[in-house]
């Protein structure tokens, strides 16, 4: 047995009886506890901006009985925590990562000691035995590897994301001299002089929780209608969803330097941009964009911000700008790197394993159509027609 300090023990909530070789799990359903000991996993681990214990702690923090924190032991060592939210799909009960379809290039926290298929297997096993209410386990938008490290949950069965996540080597960058390309170099020149047409810039970063709340509403204002009118949901429409990002942008404030922050730009008095990042070891990670849709729209106020903080990332020695998951072409404008991502659908019940084949088909079926142009561009088409029809709801 390893010798556990009397600290380690308040903290982690380390059991008595922890083997010093094989695996071990702990499964925490109080919400309290659970992040408590996400916490101190995190102090030594490496982990994504969606694993970030900021964001734990504000997507689960009241989340209740729907909170599930996992300790995966490897001889005698913590190495992996899962925090997930437990959720309902109609009859199925489903643990998956804090945030929803917000959650994007997940990575679990995991410190230097490796997993392998075994030790994750009896993981899962341990989860449907702790928690038998637990029908599937979704863990969606992965990515493969992350700051050297390889995703221990690809050795459990998976399957290719449909989600594309598209970034760009700074590196190559400061070689050549050249942001994205000569012609979108000109041309941000060209917007700066039309922009400063309409009045003084102002390009800042939230720095209070006044300035965050003037950001982030800004940008929920403009989400609205432009989904809308692209005939999509918005994912940004709900009150749990809305006070998770404050929570998190308000916390990240009180860190010395901020692991979640808020950009915006400001023309002739008047905010005209947002985006929102999460920061790793890499560098940033674009979260949101939006801009104010007005007269100078057709200037491309959201570009123009993602520039100067592009430029400024790459002045202080980012190794990589990421543009998250989605495969628009402004980002292929920008982009130099693909990321593909992957999914798991693990079912722990017989209605679970039904629902993990069933959703993991049609993930199949999105991936399809996302990687096939023609059939991408017909479905655009579709929703903006419907959106645009008056139709009875």
């Amino acid at each position: 047995m390893r010798n556990i300090s009397c600290l380690e023990q308040e903290l982690l909530q380390f059991p008595d009886d922890v083997p010093a070789s094989g695996s071990f799990t702990q499964v925490f359903s109080d919400c309290h506890t659970g992040i408590k000991t996400y916490n101190a996993f995190s102090v030594d681990a490496i982990y994504s901006g969606a694993q970030h214990p900021l964001w734990v702690a504000s997507w689960l923090g009241n989340a209740g009985d729907r909170c599930l924190v996992i300790i995966v032991w490897r001889d005698g060592q913590p190495a992996m925590a899962l925090a997930l939210e437990v959720l309902r799909f109609g009859p199925v009960t489903v643990a998956a990562f804090a945030g929803g379809t917000h959650a994007n290039s997940n990575f679990p926290a995991i410190t230097r000691h490796a997993l392998d298929y075994e030790d994750m297997l009896r993981a899962m096993i341990d989860i449907r035995q702790a928690r038998p209410d637990i029908d599937a386990i979704v863990l969606e938008r992965q990515r493969r590897e992350f700051e050297g490290r390889d995703n221990p949950l690809l050795k459990l069965r998976h399957i290719a994301s449909p989600n594309l996540a598209l970034a760009m080597d700074l590196e190559r960058c400061r070689e050549t001299g050249i942001l994205g390309s000569r012609r979108k170099m000109k041309r941000h020149r060209n917007v700066r002089r039309r922009l400063e047409a309409a009045g003084d810039i102002r390009i800042f970063r939230a720095n209070t929780d006044t300035e965050v709340d003037y950001l982030f509403s800004h940008f929920l204002k403009w989400k609205e209608p432009r989904v809308a009118a692209q005939g999509v949901g918005n994912v940004f429409e709900t009150l749990n969803v809305q006070e998770s990002f404050r929570k998190l942008f308000h916390a990240a404030l009180r860190q010395q330097q901020p692991s979640f922050t808020l950009y915006g730009l400001e023309v002739g008095g008047t905010l005209r941009a947002v985006n929102g990042y999460s920061r790793s070891g890499e560098g940033l990670l674009c979260e949101f964009m939006g801009y104010r849709d007005d007269e100078l729209a057709v200037c491309g106020p959201g570009e123009f911000l993602t520039y100067e903080v592009v430029a400024e990332a790459c002045a202080r020695g980012d190794a990589i700008y990421d543009f998250g998951v989605g495969d628009q072409p402004y980002k292929r404008a920008w982009c130099d790197l693909e990321r593909d991502q992957f999914d798991i659908y693990l079912g722990l019940t017989p209605r679970g394993k039904l629902f993990a084949h069933s959703t993991s088909g049609v993930s199949l079926l999105k991936r399809a159509i996302k990687r096939n142009p023609l059939a991408s561009e017909v479905l655009r088409r579709a929703r903006r027609l419907t959106s645009s029809l008056d139709l009875p709801r």
